[in-house]
């Protein structure tokens, strides 16, 4: 699911308090058109549907008049980071290092970056990419400011935002699909395995996962990155536990199954250090985060 627009949002808020799209379209200087278009949108993107259209206007639905006060806190509080934003524009500058994990569209890095140099033009940024307990080192040694994290951590210097929440499942070969439907804690632990780096995000939910129930997995390569990881599943080499969203194109295609037996949550979160918290740059690029990832949730596949 990518983001909502705020357009969109500000289009519901309209529409919704007038009934009507043509007086809607004129309070926001839009076309009917336009405004149609950004209606739908918006519904498609949430998969429901707002608005009733009849005869003598437009009526929300039950899930618009659930999703409309949320819709107005959303674009409300966008409205007082802008205002904030604008007056601190010219005073808040310096270097911000940031350490990244996984695939830059997964973490919204695009977006999170174009939105923070916008509103914060003096703000000088530095990426340093890693794995998710490379990255939380890193962050420990003070070699960045604040980093992406695949994970629970709990240490008490260490602040947590949580973005959103991810699913890890364990992803099979297509021709295995008999063999896994069947299998049972055991016998998937001996079947051949994907390993990951220790310190990944993956490596932790795996070890966790077996050594629970009192069982090791039987790995045969290491990957690190998902990208190999789905290859040498889709070529049968191996099992492997990733990201469902990762792993949703090739199941869609019939070339890779899901074991049905665990689905495991992994937040995806912003870290940073508390004795850091004051920094202006860190507050800036947290501010942008509020707006970029507007509300903390599940990530759909």
């Amino acid at each position: 699911m990518r983001p909502v627009e705020l357009n969109q949002l500000r289009s519901f808020l309209s529409v919704a308090r007038t009934g009507q799209l043509v007086r809607a379209s004129e309070q926001l200087h839009l076309t009917q058109s336009a405004l149609s278009k950004q209606i739908k949108g918006l519904e498609d993107e949430l998969g429901v549907l707002l608005f009733s259209r009849t005869p003598a206007g437009m009526v929300l639905s039950g899930a618009g008049r659930r999703l409309l006060p949320l819709a107005a806190k959303t674009v409300e509080s966008a409205q007082e980071l802008s205002a904030l934003a604008k007056s601190m524009r010219g005073t808040v500058s310096g270097a911000l290092k940031l350490g990244t994990i996984i695939d830059p569209e997964s973490i919204r890095l695009g977006p999170l970056l174009s939105t923070l140099l916008e509103l914060y033009p003096h703000v000088d940024v530095s990426l340093l990419h890693g794995i998710s307990g490379g990255v939380v080192q890193m962050l420990r040694e003070k070699q960045v400011d604040v980093c992406f994290y695949l994970g629970t951590l709990k240490d008490p210097e260490i602040a947590v935002r949580q973005l959103a929440l991810e699913h890890y499942v364990v992803v099979g070969p297509a021709a295995w699909e008999a063999q896994l439907r069947d299998a049972d804690w055991p016998a998937l632990a001996a079947m051949p395995w994907l390993a990951t780096p220790a310190g990944s995000s993956q490596h932790g939910l795996v070890d966790q996962m077996f050594a629970e129930r009192g069982l090791a997995c039987h790995t045969v390569v290491e990957a690190d990155q998902e990208a190999s990881m789905i290859e040498l599943v889709q070529t049968g080499v191996a099992l492997g536990l990733m990201r469902e969203r990762i792993a949703a194109p090739a199941l869609r295609n019939g070339q890779a199954v899901v074991w049905p037996g665990v689905r495991l949550p992994c937040p995806l979160s912003l870290l940073y250090l508390r004795s850091n918290e004051d920094s202006m740059t860190l507050q800036a690029l947290l501010a942008v985060a509020q707006l970029v990832w507007p509300a903390e949730g599940e990530l759909a596949p």
